[in-house]
């Protein structure tokens, strides 16, 4: 492995593979330089870590930032500084506090190119959580507008499994909701069904799982329907209703 010094930000977020591993420690065994530097770099790491209290990746995410870090590579470790030959004005040099400033700095272009590399690999990530927040939005604002649209009408009742429901309901925005806070389950091979009435009979709408608290929108002509329906069938749906638990004029 060529440049064993750069390896130090590699090792300390186990990136090497297993010769890479056995070289580096080896040579950690006697270079006072990286033995430092490996502590330091693990307490920045160490403040890395606070990304964790973020929702959690997908699975691939982990090994695509691996593989990212280990092509990356801090500076060489400052060489001892050899006396310049006398001159006959000399400005006193900190040597210490010199070394330990370079080392600060190698140390903090490795963390920031580690933060580059977690940032872009969750681009992708962080991207899809925005675009579900924004559906989250979308859907409270047309909840919103339903509830508070002038025509609106709320349909309470008891379905026949005991379930409470309520179709909430504005013809002039044609839409439809169902709502329920205590939806019984139904067995592995059953799901609730909407339906929308009219004169030729019942259309079948949206599915809803059953269990708890539950909202579905309708999906079909609200407008042009004289009625609302749930019902159980088959998983999977029904074209007919066969076991309607709720209905309601509209």
């Amino acid at each position: 492995m060529s440049e064993i010094h750069g390896a130090v930000g590699s090792y300390v977020v186990n990136a090497l593979d297993p010769s890479e591993l056995d070289e580096f420690e080896a040579h950690l065994a006697v270079c006072p330089t990286c033995s430092r530097e490996v502590v330091e770099f693990g307490e920045t790491a160490a403040e890395l870590s606070l990304l964790a209290i973020a929702p959690a990746p997908p699975p691939e995410l982990r090994s695509s930032i691996l593989s990212a870090i280990s092509e990356v590579r801090v500076l060489p470790p400052l060489e001892d500084i050899e006396p310049e030959q006398p001159t006959p004005v000399r400005v006193p040099i900190d040597e210490l506090a010199l070394r330990r400033q370079q080392r600060r700095t190698r140390i903090l272009t490795a963390a920031v190119a580690a933060v580059m590399v977690v940032a872009l690999s969750l681009g992708g990530w962080v991207f899809s959580l925005v675009r579900e927040q924004q559906s989250q939005v979308a859907d409270q604002a047309l909840e919103t507008q339903l509830f508070t649209a002038p025509d609106v009408e709320v349909h309470r009742s008891t379905m026949k499994n005991g379930g409470s429901m309520s179709f909430v309901v504005s013809k002039g925005l044609n839409k439809a909701m169902f709502v329920s806070d205590n939806l019984p389950a139904t067995g592995n091979d059953q799901t609730y069904q909407l339906w929308t009435l009219n004169d030729a009979g019942a259309v079948p709408d949206n599915l809803v799982a059953g269990g708890g608290s539950r909202k579905q929108w309708f999906k079909g002509d609200v407008a042009g329907s004289s009625g609302l329906a749930v019902s159980i069938e088959a998983s999977g749906g029904a074209q007919q209703p066969t076991d309607i638990q709720g209905t309601a004029n509209i």
